[in-house]
């Protein structure tokens, strides 16, 4: 009898726990999926900029401060930051550049203006 009731604690203590991992690996994946998400909403804000730039002045942006975007001198004024979104903008042509998310350490996201493409790293 005790080696049943036993058996039965072990058996909810690992139900538990499977069970508690996975709510942890949901949220984490929903969470960090909505994260690039918001990124990708903050930059599709900031392409429109872009392309309404273009449009009127027949080219790219030479930097995001045409955009009317202050640099962030903490990245040695290369990056700026956009309704809480850090980002780089890099000038590949008149016609093509490159925008680059700050996720975490290590990654970011990418957008391709010639693809028209987002890409992790």
């Amino acid at each position: 009898m005790i080696k049943v009731k036993a058996i039965k604690k072990i058996i909810i203590f690992i139900f538990i726990l499977l069970f508690s991992f996975l709510i942890l690996f949901f949220l984490y994946w929903n969470i960090g999926n909505g994260y690039v998400n918001h990124a990708k909403k903050i930059g599709k804000q900031i392409i429109e900029k872009i392309d309404n730039y273009k449009n009127i002045n027949g080219k790219t942006p030479d930097s995001f401060i045409d955009l009317g975007l202050v640099p962030n001198e903490i990245w040695g004024g290369i990056g700026t930051e956009y309704k809480g979104i850090k980002f780089w903008y890099d000038r590949i042509s008149d016609n093509d550049y490159d925008l680059y998310f700050d996720l975490s350490v290590g990654e970011a996201l990418y957008y391709h203006s010639f693809t028209k493409e987002w890409n992790m790293n």
